[in-house]
C-alpha cells in the first residue's frame, strides 16, 4: 500500500518549490551522490530531516538505490509527484546493512521519480551517500527439477528473482509428486536464515500451500508434506531476510507412514518417565508428533502432570481413549510465564485408566522430553 504525502510544506519540498535546503537535486542510474542533512532542513512524517533527488526511469525498469551514512540511521523512500500529491512507492530502514538503507523498485509508469534520503530519527544530521544503480536481471530464476530422494546445491545470489514484499532473493525448483504422497522438503544454508515454501503455480502465481521458516536444525527450514493430488509442485527456496546470498542446499526425501495412533505406555503416581517425539511417531491433524502415556486414577484424585523438553515447545494434555478419538480433559502449554516447558493439575472425574498425550506445540517438532505425574 503506498502513502500520500500532504501539506505545504511537504509539497513544496519535494516540488523544488521550497527553501534551498528543500530543493531537488538530479541524480541519475549508475550515479552516486554526496549529500549532508544539517538542522535547516525539513522533516517528514514523524522522521527526521531529508533532502530530496529527481530522477527519470522507464517503465518497467528495475532498480535499486542505496543511502548509506556513517552519521544517523538511514531512511529511503522512492515516490512519484500525482496531481500535487506525492505518492510513496516504497521505503526501507535498514536493508543496506547495518543502519543504511536499501530500496529494489521496478518502475511501474514512464517518468520521473523521487529519492527522499532521510534520517529515521528527528534529531538525525551529517553526510550521507545515495546510490542508485540498474537491478541486476534475474539470470539465475530459471526453475529447477528435483526428484525424490535428491538433494541439489543452490545458491542465492544478486542475480536472482526477488520477491516483492521483502526483497529476498529466491530460487525456484519443481517436484512431480502422486497423491497421497508423504514428502519431507530441507533446506540447509551456513550463510542465511532459509526459508522454504511449497505450492503450486495458478494462472502465472505462485500459490504457497505450506511455508516454514525454522523447522530444521538451527535456522535450516523443513517442510513435511502430505500431497493433495497428483502433478507438478513447485518449491520456493530464499531467505528470511532481505537481500542475503550464499551456499545452501535442497533436499526431497520420501517421509514414511505414520502410525494411525501412537501405543499407549504405562506411568505410575511420583513416576518421572524419559520419552521422545521422533519422525516415526503418531501424528495429529496440524503435523505434530505425540506419544500416549496410561495412568490408573481414582475418582476425585487430584494430580499435576508436568512435561519437560530442552529440545521443543511442549504442549500436554489429560484425557479418556474409546479406538483413536481422544477426548481432553484439560491441556497445557507453557507452565508460568517463562519457558516452554508445560504443568497440569486436575482431579479426575472417576475411577479408571486415563490417557496423557504428551506433544509438541508446533508441527514436526522432535527430541528428547520428560514425563512426570504427582498425586497433589
Amino acid at each position: 500500500m503506498t502513502r500520500m504525502w500532504r501539506g505545504a510544506m511537504v509539497a513544496a519540498a519535494l516540488a523544488g518549490a521550497a527553501a534551498p535546503a528543500a530543493a531537488q537535486d538530479v541524480i541519475r542510474v549508475g550515479q552516486t551522490a554526496n549529500g549532508s542533512l544539517a538542522e535547516s532542513d525539513p522533516s517528514l512524517s514523524e522522521r527526521g530531516r531529508f533532502k530530496v533527488y529527481r530522477f527519470d526511469a522507464r517503465k518497467g525498469q528495475r532498480l535499486v538505490a542505496t543511502l548509506r551514512s556513517g552519521a544517523f540511521d538511514a531512511y529511503l523512500t522512492v515516490a512519484r509527484s500525482i496531481g500535487g500529491l506525492t505518492d510513496a512507492l516504497k521505503s526501507d530502514d535498514d536493508r543496506g546493512g547495518g543502519t543504511d538503507a536499501r530500496v529494489r523498485f521496478t518502475a511501474p509508469e514512464d517518468g520521473q521519480y523521487l529519492l527522499v534520503a532521510q534520517s529515521l530519527s528527528e534529531e538525525g544530521t551529517g553526510g550521507f551517500t545515495l546510490e542508485l544503480q540498474n537491478a541486476p536481471a534475474a539470470t539465475t530464476g530459471q526453475t529447477r527439477a528435483i526428484r525424490v530422494g535428491q538433494t541439489l546445491t543452490g545458491s542465492l545470489a544478486e542475480s536472482d528473482a526477488v520477491l516483492d514484499d521483502d526483497d529476498s532473493f529466491y530460487d525456484t525448483y519443481t517436484i512431480t509428486a502422486a497423491q497421497g504422497q508423504r514428502l519431507l522438503v530441507d533446506m540447509k544454508s551456513d550463510s542465511f536464515d532459509t526459508f522454504l515454501a511449497f505450492g503450486k503455480m495458478e494462472n502465472g502465481e505462485f500459490n504457497a500451500a505450506q511455508t516454514d521458516d525454522d523447522g530444521g536444525e538451527g535456522t535450516n527450514a523443513r517442510l513435511r508434506v502430505t500431497v493433495e493430488g497428483p502433478g507438478e509442485y513447485v518449491i520456493r527456496a530464499n531467505s528470511l531476510g532481505a537481500g542475503l546470498t550464499g551456499p545452501y542446499t535442497v533436499t526431497v526425501s520420501e517421509r514414511p507412514a505414520s502410525p494411525a495412533t501412537a501405543t499407549p505406555r504405562p506411568i505410575t503416581a511420583g513416576q518421572e518417565v524419559s520419552g521422545a517425539l521422533e519422525e516415526s511417531d503418531a501424528v495429529m491433524e496440524e503435523e505434530s508428533f505425540y506419544d500416549y502415556w496410561t495412568y490408573r486414577g481414582m475418582a476425585n484424585e487430584r494430580i499435576r502432570i508436568t512435561m519437560s523438553s530442552d529440545e521443543f515447545d511442549t504442549f500436554v494434555a489429560v484425557g479418556s481413549l474409546d479406538g483413536a478419538t481422544f477426548s481432553e480433559l484439560g491441556s497445557n502449554d507453557d507452565a508460568g510465564e517463562d519457558g516452554t516447558n508445560s504443568q497440569l493439575e486436575v482431579t479426575l472425574p472417576s475411577s479408571g485408566t486415563f490417557v496423557i498425550r504428551a506433544n509438541a506445540l508446533s508441527a514436526g517438532s522432535t527430541g528428547a522430553y520428560k514425563l512426570r505425574v504427582e498425586k497433589l
